[in-house]
């Protein structure tokens, strides 16, 4: 019910979009610890900051990727086909990126591709938003979204690892579906309040377009600054 008040809120305007996603953020903070692994709203150390981890990744980059398109074709008057072929370069890039994580040596820490994967999305979708500057050639948003997508496949392919390390005998089915759980309903969280953004005025321009952006990035960045918090848990089971 939650995450389809999500869904309605983010295409309504003005008092109606706050109302609706408000009430359905708050039904979600009630219902998500139900279905997530204790400790998951403060990060506890281990699995619920992997989970979360997970979901700060999903909602920067989707919220990036629904933006990237509209902006391209009307700020930088790209064709809907030159658009979406930036989004492309961000998929070629995630698959490298999980090329690259299947072949590098373990690294001493569990911390340290999480880190690098979200540090590599905030820095890239904060490039992207400053192709917003008309004065900046569209090479910009297509590095940036390179850079975004390496991450995300540094990113994905450890912290499913290291949800099943960190699970009890038997509880790795529900940790990884409580892993999937928290990714929809981040990104279903941020969609939201982007399409609310979008729509609060008659055109979206820059200026709503950045601060989308700028909101990605920060969601990022702050699963860079928590990523250390996956070491250092114990098995623990979801609920």
């Amino acid at each position: 019910m939650s995450a389809a008040l999500l869904h309605i809120g983010g295409q309504q305007r003005g008092a109606t979009a706050v109302a609706l996603i408000a009430l359905a953020v708050t039904g979600l903070l009630v219902c998500a610890p139900r279905l997530l692994p204790a400790g998951f709203l403060r990060a506890a150390r281990g699995l619920p900051t992997v989970i979360g981890l997970r979901g700060l990744a999903s909602a920067a980059f989707v919220g990036a990727e629904v933006v990237i398109p509209l902006m391209l074709s009307r700020e930088r008057g790209l064709s809907p086909t030159a658009a979406g072929l930036v989004l492309t370069v961000g998929a070629l890039a995630w698959s490298a990126g999980s090329w690259i994580q299947g072949r590098i040596p373990v690294p001493a820490s569990r911390a340290s591709l999480p880190r690098v994967g979200l540090s590599c999305i905030t820095v890239g979708t904060a490039t992207v938003a400053l192709s917003v500057r008309p004065e900046l050639p569209v090479a910009v948003a297509v590095l940036g979204w390179a850079v975004a997508g390496l991450g995300m496949g540094l990113l994905y392919p450890s912290l499913s690892v290291l949800t099943l390390e960190l699970s009890a005998p038997g509880e790795q089915g529900r940790n990884s579906s409580s892993l999937q759980l928290g990714d929809s309903l981040f990104a279903a969280t941020v969609l939201a309040l982007t399409g609310a953004v979008l729509a609060a005025g008659s055109t979206p321009g820059p200026a709503s377009y950045a601060v989308t952006l700028a909101v990605a990035a920060g969601l990022a960045l702050l699963g860079a600054l928590l990523a250390g918090r996956v070491v250092g848990g114990n098995p623990s089971p979801a609920g």
